[in-house]
């Protein structure tokens, strides 16, 4: 006994300290490995940094040049069309002049918007300069135009014959081409310098790799060390829960088997004491076992781990006195989840009403309607779902006798099933078709 209580502690000991040691000597991979990362990380921000910003300076500059280039179209329009008019004085040559001088505003606009967006006063000074010498070249057209209008042609000719049309022409050209030689230059200069970039990154980045590629291959082997020092007592751990999650599926099953079989019990036994034909009793068991199984069979077939919805149930139920138009029968309410003790029942009872609506209430006549919903509300025990059906524009019904005489097999099994879920079904008669009202708790979540 000595000697087992002496080795007993020695092995209790040894694990956590191995534990401690491994945790210790993943530290300094770790923080290795954090500072790696970072610094990768502001790399690549800052080479992203760069190429977005000379991707902006590309597309303004772009745009910039786009904006000169439709000035320059609309003055050469321009001075085309003025040119025709003084020469002939035909009015339709001034249709292309006046649609022309109604664009360069618009168009000057656009270029000082651009030009603001470059953050760039050179850009901003030279577009001034381009909108003055545009403004004075429409000036001397209208002077021209004007003088052509008043029957005063050969003075608007002397005055384009002086060739100072043609002077403030060449400096509106002068001025955009130096502006675009300016614009290509700077987006060629940022390119130049975000490959540059790059290319002093490079390097960096695959000295970072590197190191990063180290640390993660020493954290490996430290954690298998780990992992292997652990692995007793996690096998251990998955092998217990991998028992219990066996036994607690063993009384599931053993809980729906046993439930199945009840309910099938009390439908035969129901049965046998109707006085009707051997085929209209064998017809009503094989029904009524149907609407089970599809109320079983929607708790199959991997759903919702918290339960079926009730809409699920009750729409499986309903989905052959359903028409194409879903008129006849409609469905609605909140979110509810059944655990499977549940759904049974609830798929009797609705299989049940909607059997007596075909034979005698709304689902018999042409234009009847039949109306599901539920609701939560507060009771005096705690919350209840009532759930309401409603038929409408049915076959005027009879109110049936009181009692438990009176009661046929679907009144009693309806009942039976409204103690199963715990709570109660009250049924009603009035001129405008038949209610029902099934109460029973909300089931825990």
């Amino acid at each position: 006994m000595a000697a087992g209580e002496d080795t007993q502690p020695s092995v209790e000991t040894d694990a956590p300290s191995l534990a401690a040691r491994l945790r210790v000597s993943m530290r300094p991979v770790l923080i290795g490995l954090t500072a790696a990362l970072i610094a990768l990380a502001l790399v690549i921000a800052q080479t992203i940094i760069a190429q977005r910003e000379a991707r902006v300076r590309a597309t303004n500059e772009s745009e910039t040049l786009l904006a000169l280039q439709s000035v320059l179209q609309i003055v050469l329009e321009a001075e085309s069309s003025q040119r025709g008019y003084v020469l002939t004085a035909d009015r339709d040559y001034l249709n292309p002049y006046l649609s022309a001088k109604a664009r360069l505003t618009p168009a000057l606009d656009s270029l000082r918007l651009v030009a603001n967006r470059a953050a760039d006063g050179e850009t901003a000074s030279h577009v001034n300069w381009i909108a003055g010498l545009a403004d004075a070249k429409f000036a001397e057209m209208d002077r021209t135009i004007a003088l052509t209008r008043t029957g005063f042609q050969t003075q608007a000719q002397m005055i384009v014959d002086t060739d100072i049309g043609q002077q403030q022409m060449d400096a509106i050209r002068a001025a955009i081409a130096s502006e675009i030689g300016r614009k290509i230059e700077l987006r060629r200069s940022a390119f130049v310098s975000a490959d540059s970039f790059e290319r002093r990154l490079v390097p960096l980045i695959a000295v970072l790799g590197a190191a990063i590629v180290a640390l993660v291959i020493a954290g490996f082997r430290t954690e298998r060390r780990r992992a292997e020092a652990a692995a007793a007592a996690e096998q251990a751990d998955a092998l217990r829960e991998a028992n219990d999650r066996v036994e607690l599926l063993a009384r599931e099953l053993n809980h729906r088997v046993k439930n199945l079989f009840s309910v099938i019990l009390a439908i035969v036994t129901l049965s046998a004491r109707k006085q009707a034909p051997v085929p209209e009793v064998i017809e009503s068991i094989r029904a009524r076992i149907h609407a089970l199984s599809l109320a079983h069979s929607s708790t199959q077939g991997g759903g919702d781990p918290a339960g079926l919805q009730i809409a699920t149930v009750i729409a499986n139920t309903m989905q052959p006195y359903c028409d194409e138009d879903g008129r006849r029968v409609r469905i609605g309410g909140p979110r509810l989840a059944l655990p499977a003790g549940m759904i049974s029942p609830i798929g009797m009872i609705i299989h049940e009403l909607a059997t007596n609506a075909v034979k005698y209430g709304a689902l018999s006549a042409d234009g009847g309607r039949v109306e599901i919903r539920w609701q939560i509300v507060d009771a005096e025990d705690g919350q209840q779902v009532e759930l309401l059906w409603v038929e409408t524009d049915g076959p005027a019904l009879s109110i049936p006798d009181s009692g438990p005489e009176s009661l046929g097999f679907g009144a009693r099994m309806t009942g039976i099933a409204a103690q199963q879920l715990g709570g109660t079904l009250r049924r009603d008669w009035p001129a405008s078709g038949a209610v029902a009202v099934l109460s029973f708790p909300v089931p825990a979540s």
